[in-house]
């Protein structure tokens, strides 16, 4: 699709689902589990996808909001597919053994990160859940005890047997039948429902350090988003990373930031944590940094390197040379995009602010990830109005998604260098189904 085509678009030319994706989704349900989440909130069956634009089997072209969750900053990009091809041509598996490819992601990746941070060392997995558990397993390594970390209320890491105890959703955790790390749960500062502010949290955690007549066991680390992303894209107040910080310094914990979903240039920078100018102990990184092929890693202190056993996380599909080729391509193109993507996101963030409608609790959010917060009667909006505005927007041509504690909240996610004119579309499709929603239309 060329770009002056972007004006048209996006185009709707039959009922959603159409007969065609109504077809495959079917026969989906006939052969694959009733977990299977996404065709309910998204009943389409895809056919291809460019930049930042899916097509249907019917026909219909729309706008992606979506990114695979957060998958494709870059969105459907042909110079990570063209890399992949070219990959393909040589090597798509080759376990640890080095090739090229791997070793120009691990020097390109080192680059990625502040200059005080270009000695750390790369363990690789294949998903953000893998890559947090390794990191919590780190902490313990170093340590050499199974110490509780410090966990937030909303943080979710992953659902996989070990990490499911560091996610708070109840939704998540009551079907993994794994009692996982033990974990210590504290606020995360969630101004708009809860009044804990970073004083107020760090006490708490203070308290659980100082006081043998709390009832805790002492922790050995905290895990932390940088910004909550299932939590509901919670952009926590300045200050708030660098007190966790200047906590587990204090009291010799490991600091774990998951940029699995705020990391790769989602927030306006490369890595959300060089917002407070700190340095963490790990990073989790993972969604992105493959640019849609499964690819995780953990980035750890050298120091805690060498106190690591052999074996340590062992995995046969890590570090797959087809995902590395591609995330090359992501490491290298997303800074062109760093001052577009925080310049757009204000101005997006604005927009939304300025929608007629007393659906809006609240719009919050840093680069290209913003949160809406939809309310009734000032209280969350409930999961099934929810759900009827995300098919009202699918049959207006956009692909959009939700999270929050109350899953309430609609995120933008878009690709970093998704064309604005799709920004601008999308901005008024979500305008009009939300002021319809509002008058009863």
């Amino acid at each position: 699709m060329e770009l002056n085509e972007y004006k048209n678009l996006p185009k709707i030319i039959t009922g959603i689902p159409g007969p065609k994706s109504k077809l495959l989704l079917q026969k989906q349900k006939d052969m694959e589990s009733k977990t299977v989440i996404y065709p309910d909130s998204f009943p389409i069956a895809i056919k291809r996808a460019e930049n930042s634009l899916i097509e249907d089997l019917d026909g219909n072209i729309f706008i992606d909001w979506v990114s695979g969750i957060g998958v494709l900053n870059l969105g459907y990009n042909s110079n990570i597919r063209n890399a992949v091809k070219d990959q393909l041509d040589n090597i798509w598996h080759a376990l640890e053994i080095p090739t090229e490819t791997r070793i120009n992601f691990l020097e390109t990746l080192r680059k990625s990160f502040p200059a005080n941070m270009r000695n750390y060392k790369t363990i690789f997995g294949i998903s953000g859940a893998d890559a947090c558990e390794t990191a919590i397993n780190i902490a313990h390594a170093v340590r050499n005890k199974n110490a509780p970390t410090i966990a937030f209320e909303g943080a979710y890491h992953g659902i996989s047997g070990g990490i499911i105890s560091a996610t708070a959703g109840s939704k998540y955790r009551n079907a993994v039948y794994s009692d996982g790390f033990k974990i210590i749960r504290v606020p995360y500062p969630y101004k708009l429902w809860y009044g804990y502010d970073t004083p107020d949290i760090i006490s708490m955690m203070k308290k659980i350090m100082d006081d043998d007549e709390s009832g805790y066991e002492k922790p050995d680390s905290v895990i932390v988003e940088p910004i909550q992303g299932e939590g509901g894209y919670i952009v926590p107040p300045d200050g708030f990373l660098r007190a966790i910080r200047e906590f587990c310094d204090d009291y010799d914990l490991t600091m774990i930031v998951d940029e699995v979903q705020s990391g790769v240039g989602r927030s306006g920078k490369m890595w959300a944590f060089e917002y407070e100018n700190i340095t963490p102990d790990i990073v989790c990184v993972s969604k992105s940094i493959g640019g849609g092929l499964p690819l995780s890693l953990v980035y750890y202190r050298d120091d805690y390197d060498k106190k690591l056993p052999k074996p340590f996380h062992m995995g046969t599909y890590r570090a797959n040379p087809l995902a590395l080729a591609a995330g090359i391509t992501v490491i290298n193109e997303v800074p062109g995009y760093l001052d577009r993507v925080v310049k757009n996101g204000n101005d997006m963030i604005n927009k939304f602010r300025k929608i007629d409608s007393d659906l809006i609790g609240e719009v919050r959010g840093r680069g290209y990830m913003i949160g809406i917060e939809l309310i009734e009667n000032s209280r969350p909006m409930d999961a099934e109005k929810v759900m009827q505005i995300k098919h009202r927007l699918l049959e207006n041509g956009l692909l959009m998604h939700t999270c929050g504690h109350f899953n309430n909240v609609f995120r933008f996610m878009g690709a970093l260098n998704m064309q604005e004119e799709l920004i601008d579309s999308g901005i008024n499709i979500f305008d009009e189904v939300l002021r319809g929603e509002s008058y009863g239309r």
